[in-house]
């Protein structure tokens, strides 16, 4: 934003607006409102996963997979993915992948309570890696650079009894593998 000429811009602009004296006065102001404004927008670059956490919350019951990476700025940014608890409980949950031992020996496993019945650490540890490389992939795309410090998905489920379409979404086991985070995101 340096190499923009007042002058030029001022050429470029003043012909586009009707209002002379607003678009005079956006031109004395425009880089002092752009940096504040990129100051603001806090743009981050992911450098190392540092933490995974798998937090079973028993009530609505979801399990949050909570991936806590660096940044070049030595601040924390966190992924996270929310998952019903059907995948966990149920056959049709289960997942034909390869655990990934190095996202296995991370994995803090926390609850806000006990139940009779504790989920598969087994089963959590392959849902972490599915997430991580889903994540993995998505940082990949985005060349490591993530707007903001959080990125959550919406609840995953794989049923639609009282669906609510802006914080949920419902799917198969297919398509949960082959979609990418940006198709689970709020």
């Amino acid at each position: 934003m340096n190499k923009v000429n007042d002058e030029n811009l001022k050429q470029d602009l003043a012909p586009l607006f009707t209002n002379r004296p607003y678009i005079e006065n956006w031109l004395k102001n425009w880089r002092e409102s752009y940096l504040r404004l990129f100051d603001a927008y806090k743009i981050r670059t992911v450098t190392d996963l540092e933490h995974v956490r798998v937090h079973h919350d028993l009530m609505p019951d979801n399990f949050h997979f909570i991936y806590t990476y660096k940044t070049e700025d030595d601040r924390p940014i966190r992924v996270v993915y929310t998952l019903s608890d059907y995948w966990i409980m149920f056959r049709e949950g289960d997942l034909a992948i390869k655990e990934d031992k190095k996202i296995s020996e991370m994995i803090e496993f926390t609850s806000n309570g006990s139940t009779s019945h504790p989920p598969s650490q087994e089963k959590l540890k392959l849902y972490a890696t599915l997430f991580y490389q889903k994540t993995e992939k998505y940082f990949k795309k985005t060349n490591k650079v993530m707007l903001g410090d959080v990125i959550a998905t919406k609840v995953i489920r794989m049923t639609a009894d009282n669906f609510n379409p802006n914080e949920q979404i419902v799917l198969n086991k297919s398509t949960l593998l082959s979609c990418e985070l940006d198709d689970l995101l709020k």
